[in-house]
């Protein structure tokens, strides 16, 4: 199974002078721990802003809620491609203690995202006992 049948197409992203509650509220509002940021009118993805991001560097730092997402985003993206393998591209992120990927399509254009959870649903979703535990 390929990563473009289990990856999430519809992917919203920010800008690197967003504010970190301004991304903290996209994140609430369309329910995800994580937003690529991309660089406006360009569409170079130049880092990911994580629930986790948030937590550790802006409230366990005490900086400001108006903080740039760009002063604690992750610089540089772990990425797959749509036609990588799933098992391959789980492995991967278990090795890199990573729980999602951005997803690149062959032209290096975003084309989604995909979670640990997405392959492993999928995975029990094709399991011989659907999942079911014995």
């Amino acid at each position: 199974m390929k990563v473009r049948d289990v990856m999430t197409r519809q992917v919203v992203t920010a800008a690197p002078n967003d504010s970190v509650q301004a991304i903290a509220r996209l994140m609430a509002d369309i329910d995800t721990g994580a937003i690529p940021i991309e660089v406006p009118g360009v569409g170079n993805l130049v880092g990911v802003i994580t629930d986790r991001d948030i937590v550790l560097r802006v409230v366990a730092e005490g900086l400001a809620s108006t903080t740039a997402v760009s002063e604690i985003m992750t610089v540089g993206i772990e990425n797959c491609q749509e036609d990588d393998d799933i098992d391959d591209v789980a492995r991967r992120m278990t090795e890199l203690s990573m729980r999602r990927l951005v997803v690149y399509d062959a032209n290096r254009e975003l084309s989604g995202i995909v979670t640990l959870h997405d392959i492993v649903a999928e995975q029990q979703r094709n399991s011989p006992h659907g999942g079911e535990t014995t």
